[in-house]
């Protein structure tokens, strides 16, 4: 006697699984959104032994070590700071940038945004150091 198995019909309902997704996507979104001392946090910065006076910076420009810059909290290209520079000094009535540039950047990053400061006419531009204690 030959036993006959009777298969099913396999289906795999999808709606669960897109539930799934849409929530990790959202959580991934909320849980990676970005915020100033993050990057500063990952930039390390060069060291010093030259103790300087604080000033009140209205614009500070962060550079990562992979080359990004992010002007505040918001990641710009470098096509498009010169204008999104020219906005924030307007809105700031201050001429001051200051870069925070991680020390493994190519100067040549520096220098274009250095070239994109002398366009804008800043008044005054520092960098940000790291002080070391010895």
């Amino acid at each position: 006697m030959k036993y006959k198995v009777k298969k099913d019909d396999l289906e795999v309902n999808l709606a669960p699984m897109i539930d799934v997704v849409f929530l990790l996507l959202i959580f991934f979104m909320v849980a990676s959104t970005l915020n100033l001392r993050e990057v500063k946090s990952n930039i390390q910065l060069p060291d010093t032994k030259v103790v300087e006076t604080k000033k009140e910076t209205e614009i500070n420009l962060s550079i990562t070590k992979d080359g990004q810059i992010y002007l505040g909290k918001a990641e710009v290209s470098l096509e498009e700071l010169e204008n999104r520079l020219k906005s924030r000094f307007n809105q700031a009535n201050k001429n001051n940038l200051t870069i925070f540039a991680d020390k493994e950047v190519p100067f040549q990053k520096v220098v274009k945004v250095m070239d994109v400061a002398k366009r804008l006419k800043v008044s005054n531009l520092s960098f940000a150091l790291h002080r070391t204690n010895n």
